[in-house]
C-alpha cells in the first residue's frame, strides 16, 4: 500500500486546512469526507521537520476550486513529497508521519 493509502485511509482527499508550523516544525494536513459539509474529518501529521520546501504547481492558482491529496511519496528515507492539486511539498523529517480522527 502506497503511503498516500496508508495516510488517507477511506478519507476523501479534500484539503480542509494545510498548516506549517515552523515554530514546532509540524505540517498538518486536514482532509474533509465530502466537499458540502466542510466538516474536518481527519488530520495528518508530520513532526519533526527538518526541512520545508512548497512550489506552486499552477501558473495561474484557482482559489475557487477546493485542493486535494494526489500523492504523498516517500522518495528516500526521511523525505516525503507531497503532491496536491494546487501545490508540490517536499519535506525532511526524522519523525514518522501519522494520522488523527477529527470529532
Amino acid at each position: 500500500m502506497s503511503l498516500t493509502g496508508k495516510l488517507l485511509g477511506d478519507c476523501a482527499p479534500y484539503i480542509y486546512n494545510l498548516i506549517y508550523d515552523i515554530d514546532v516544525r509540524m505540517l498538518f494536513i486536514e482532509c474533509i469526507d465530502e466537499p458540502d459539509t466542510k466538516q474536518p474529518d481527519l488530520r495528518i501529521v508530520f513532526p519533526e521537520i527538518l526541512s520545508y520546501s512548497e512550489t506552486n504547481e499552477q501558473s495561474k492558482p484557482d482559489d475557487e476550486y477546493i485542493d486535494d491529496l494526489v500523492l504523498i511519496d516517500e522518495i528516500e528515507k526521511g523525505r516525503i513529497a507531497i503532491h496536491t492539486y494546487k501545490k508540490k511539498i517536499e519535506i525532511t523529517l526524522t519523525g514518522k508521519p501519522f494520522t488523527e480522527d477529527i470529532d
